[in-house]
């Protein structure tokens, strides 16, 4: 087992980001490196922590065309503070499973806590930030570093969904909150039944040890990067400019609801009409009206039947087709559920 301050300063072949982690961690005393079990087609970094500061390691690895992961599963005995390394890093998804750590710029006493359950996005270098680190939960996590060459590559080629899902990370639109100019919180997710915990926890299980397993562990990874474009990130917090209009958005969304109440837009077409990210149109308007759309338009529609049934010119049956009803039982059961008593009692009587 080598001490990170005697490893060799640079191997031979490495790539500079592998070095730039190695230089890193020279001067630290938290881990030291150990050699690879088995000889890999990539570059790789491994660091364990000595047992009398905790247990755990962490990795470093270049896969297809510069494409970095980073895993780790480790736990330390004291608190952990220093300065974070200015890595520059085009783009890069940072996905904690547990864990606890407080980063803040210097000099200042405002922190972000960073926890597991949240996945953030890094783009550009992390600049000059401090990190604390506690020692009362195991570090669990993945990262998956896109180099420039291959952002370059990707946004110049023919479009497509997904470049333009990244070409909107590379220039910070979408959701998100800010941590400082280069990271960003993407979302928050449940770690147990999450697809974004699922995958992480798979790719860090993935045997590196033979041929198969490394094959598996690059496809994983390319899989997993794929999805994390794909995904559609809801925001908590969204910019004061920002905040006008979005909430104009969801109010052209009631509007439509409300004279389209008979056959409404799908949540997709909907979104698309009033111009914003149809995961965030789902969780703004639950929160500006208080039901999500579904209900929010069964609502307009109960209203409705309401008032045909007491005005004594429409019968039940006739009601239920007025609404959008085909099967006049579920009608009758949707209407209980909402007033509490069956059509047949508000109707007119003689």
């Amino acid at each position: 087992m080598l001490s990170t301050s005697q490893s060799i300063s640079a191997i031979p072949g490495a790539t500079s980001l592998i070095n730039k982690y190695r230089s890193y961690y020279r001067d630290r005393d938290l881990f030291v490196e150990v050699p690879p079990a088995r000889p890999a087609p990539w570059e790789q970094l491994r660091m364990e922590v000595p047992a009398c500061k905790g247990w755990g390691w962490m990795e470093r690895i270049e896969i297809s065309r510069g494409l970095s992961v980073g895993l780790c599963d480790y736990h330390v005995d004291d608190y952990v503070e220093d300065e974070m390394a200015d890595i520059d890093v085009a783009l890069g998804f940072e996905i904690m499973l547990s864990g606890y750590f407080e980063l803040s710029n210097p000099g200042s006493d405002r922190r972000t806590s960073i926890r597991g359950g949240e996945l953030w996005l890094r783009r550009g270098g992390t600049g000059h930030l401090r990190y604390r680190q506690r020692p009362d939960s195991a570090m669990r996590g993945v990262g998956i570093e896109l180099p420039s060459n291959m952002v370059d590559a990707w946004l110049d080629g023919a479009p497509d969904p997904l470049a333009r899902a990244l070409e909107n990370l590379m220039r910070g639109r979408g959701a998100g909150c800010n941590l400082s100019a280069g990271a960003r919180l993407l979302a928050c997710f449940d770690r147990g039944r999450s697809e974004i915990g699922g995958e992480a926890v798979r790719l860090l299980a993935t045997s590196r040890d033979t041929f198969f397993g490394q094959l598996q562990f690059e496809s994983r990874t390319l899989d997993f990067l794929i999805r994390l474009l794909s995904m559609e990130y809801c925001p908590d917090k969204i910019e004061p400019r920002g905040r006008a209009r979005h909430q104009a958005a969801i109010d052209e969304a009631v509007d439509i609801l409300r004279s389209e109440w008979a056959d409404p837009p799908t949540i997709a077409a909907l979104a698309r009409r009033v111009g914003i990210n149809e995961c965030y149109l789902k969780a703004q308007f639950r929160r500006y009206t208080g039901l999500s759309v579904g209900e929010f338009v069964r609502k307009l529609r109960m209203e409705r039947a309401l008032e045909l049934i007491e005005s004594g010119n429409h019968s039940v049956l006739e009601t239920a087709f007025s609404v959008g009803y085909s099967n006049p039982s579920h009608f009758s059961a949707a209407f209980k559920r909402f007033y509490g008593r069956l059509p047949s009692f508000y109707l007119a009587k003689d």
